[in-house]
């Protein structure tokens, strides 16, 4: 062995003095010299590699982390093979800098010294003829031995290299073992092509799943935004995958529905027979499914899944819900509405209480009085009580906070030709006239003036109006519903609210729970706002983890359903990623309850002892106007600065007015353009 050392060395020497070539070298091995003499390479002149930035070095150790996570394993498994042997393991990426450094301690020192470290480079055009320089040119495993080497600082070792390449063949990387050039044996390269090769197989697999993952994202995602219900199960009847309208149709939710057999959430005849298995009858047809809260119709169209060998994997079924058509064509029927009662959501029993209540008062015509916190959907129960038996008929509603107090008889009850400067020359029919037949919606009719109260207590109890400046008795057949955030039994003890008035609306009362008392809604409500959004803006999201609900389920709440809603559409609209994780939930929350619960009013001072620096109120103030100020820098819109605070618009013109923030309304400055 030591006389080929000796005749490659000589070879070497020769072609460095006189560039005559001999029969001894590789044909690879000459071709490279030739290229490293062309470009001007000094083969004395090399002590120390060259290295990359420190900063290029991160760049490239991020552009190939795959690489190194399924590579690594299989350095130290060859390490170990030849440990305590003065051989080094190295991975390169395809422009031949040293990604990672595997070698035995003895000859740390002697690596450092030839700058054999993570981020050398050992193309060719760097470090002159070498293994690793030749596999990226070559594409292929091969050896070099001694002064094989272009560069005489490298003739003392022998290197082992062999490309990873992926499917196409494309260049990966190159891992190369080097040792002294006495330990050159030509099984040394064959263990370094078994590890790449096995690499590039992991890497194919790797990509694979990779490839797997986003088509199953954005299979998901289309199955999602279907109009259709999607079930899929396995050969017994377990639930592997359903849409969030499958879901919907089986009043159920995909976070509860996963993992559950079928038939526990259908009961009678489903997409499974009676032992639970895939029928063989797969026609599409119409049939009675009953859910554990209600009997629905549906038109079911199932598919087998097979494996190779034909034996049955499970089923694919979608759901037409039958009574959908019905409900569009309702839909088209409603005037000024949206909103039934299969879109109140939620399973507490407070919720589903106000819900009985209310479809008990829609088969009537008496007066409904909603009492409900900021937010917590007193327009969508009225819509709802009013779509259940009304829904061809009109839907008028009023805010009563949102009304100037010289202004709301006019809108309510309408006026006639001249009856007041500024008036229409035709008159103006009111509210009460245009819902005739249909319902008419008092908002926030705690809001309402003193004066306005005392004619409509008179127009409830007689059922006709008089316009503005008119004599004429007008008939109203309307339904009333009045919904207000204030509790008018106190407002009555207080004298801002009407007594008799308030007992002729209150012939039907339901009170709207908050959602901080229905804590066990929160993750239907997440799933379905995270639905509807994501639908709407076209990114996909994960279903929010448990941890995530919980911190949700902790939280107060006290803009309700609508700062809930506000806090779901914020995550999806700012999240990065296809997930909302805990740290959204943990830097958000916490701020809106500090900034928009209000702390308990302390009691006022004796008389006998209170100064004039002595505020009680002043703080409570100052938070809450540093709040407002903060929500109108914010948003442009009056409506999101609203939604922001957890307040109604009408309740955010009152506070804007009695702590004169007009300049801030962005609404009403001058436009640019």
């Amino acid at each position: 062995m030591s006389a080929d050392f000796d005749v490659i060395k000589k070879t070497w020497e020769d072609f460095m003095i006189s560039g005559s070539i001999g029969n001894h070298i590789r044909k690879p091995i000459i071709d490279s010299w030739l290229r490293c003499l062309k470009a001007g390479l000094d083969p004395r002149a090399l002590n120390r590699t060259p290295t990359v930035s420190e900063e290029n070095f991160r760049k490239r150790l991020e552009q190939n982390k795959i690489l190194l996570d399924v590579s690594i394993p299989f350095m130290v498994e060859l390490q170990e093979f030849v440990n305590e042997s003065g051989f080094s393991t190295t991975l390169t990426d395809p422009n031949g800098v040293i990604l990672e450094l595997i070698c035995d301690q003895a000859i740390l020192n002697e690596a450092f010294t030839k700058n054999l470290v993570r981020g050398s480079i050992w193309n060719e055009h760097m470090a002159g003829t070498n293994a690793t320089g030749l596999a990226i040119d070559l594409l292929q495993p091969i050896q070099v031995i001694g002064a094989e080497h272009y560069y005489e600082c490298y003739h003392e070792l022998t290197c082992s290299a062999a490309p990873i390449l992926d499917a196409n063949g494309k260049l990966l990387g190159v891992m190369d073992m080097a040792g002294p050039k006495e330990m050159a044996y030509p099984h040394t390269l064959g263990m370094v092509v078994a590890a790449t090769k096995a690499i590039s197989r992991q890497l194919c697999i790797a990509e694979s799943h990779r490839q797997l993952d986003l088509t199953n994202h954005y299979l998901s995602t289309v199955i999602d935004s279907m109009t259709d219900g999607v079930v899929a199960v396995d050969v017994k009847g377990k639930i592997i995958g359903i849409n969030s309208q499958g879901a919907k149709i089986l009043k159920t939710t995909t976070f509860e529905s996963y993992g559950k057999n079928i038939l526990e959430i259908m009961d009678g005849e489903t997409i499974l027979d009676h032992h639970g298995n895939v029928p063989p009858s797969l026609e599409e047809k119409d049939k009675h499914i009953i859910t554990k809260s209600k009997k629905i119709n549906c038109l079911i169209n199932s598919k087998l899944i097979l494996h190779d060998n034909g034996t049955i994997a499970g089923a694919v079924a979608t759901l037409k819900d039958m009574g959908k058509k019905i409900q569009v064509s309702d839909k088209a029927k409603r005037k000024g509405t949206r909103f039934t009662f299969d879109d109140i959501i939620g399973e507490s029993s407070d919720l589903l209480r106000s819900l009985h209540l209310s479809q008990i008062a829609a088969k009537g015509s008496a007066t409904v009085l909603l009492e409900g916190e900021s937010g917590t959907g007193k327009e969508m129960f009225a819509q709802a009580i009013h779509n259940a038996y009304q829904s061809d008929q009109p839907f008028i509603a009023i805010n009563c906070a949102g009304i100037p107090e010289n202004l709301i008889e006019s809108v309510l009850f309408g006026y006639e030709e001249g009856s007041f400067t500024g008036a229409s020359k035709h008159g103006k029919i009111g509210k009460f006239e245009l819902a005739k037949g249909g319902t008419i919606f008092l908002d926030e009719i705690g809001e309402m003036p003193i004066n306005t109260q005392t004619i409509l207590l008179r127009v409830l109890q007689e059922r006709y109006i008089q316009r503005i400046g008119g004599d004429k008795d007008i008939p109203i057949d309307v339904r009333v519903i009045a919904a207000t955030n204030k509790n008018l039994a106190e407002e009555v003890k207080k004298g801002r609210f009407r007594q008799d008035l308030y007992y002729r609306l209150n012939v039907l009362q339901i009170n709207i729970p908050p959602l901080r008392k229905r804590k066990k809604d929160i993750p239907v409500l997440a799933e379905f706002f995270l639905n509807d959004i994501t639908q709407a803006c076209g990114k996909y999201i994960e279903a929010l983890h448990p941890s995530t609900i919980a911190t949700m389920q902790e939280y107060e709440w006290p803009g309700n359903v609508r700062q809930f809603k506000n806090a779901i559409e914020q995550a999806v609209n700012f999240t990065e990623t296809n997930r909302i994780d805990n740290y959204f939930i943990a830097s958000y929350l916490p701020n809106l309850n500090a900034e928009l619960t209000p702390k308990e009013e302390p009691q006022p001072l004796p008389k006998m002892i209170a100064t004039k620096t002595e505020q009680p109120n002043v703080d409570l103030k100052d938070m809450e106007l540093t709040t407002i100020k903060k929500a109108l820098t914010l948003f442009s819109e009056r409506k999101k600065a609203a939604e922001y605070l957890g307040i109604s618009r009408s309740t955010l013109y009152r506070k804007m007015k009695q702590y004169h923030l007009e300049e801030l309304d962005h609404e009403k400055r001058p436009r640019l353009d």
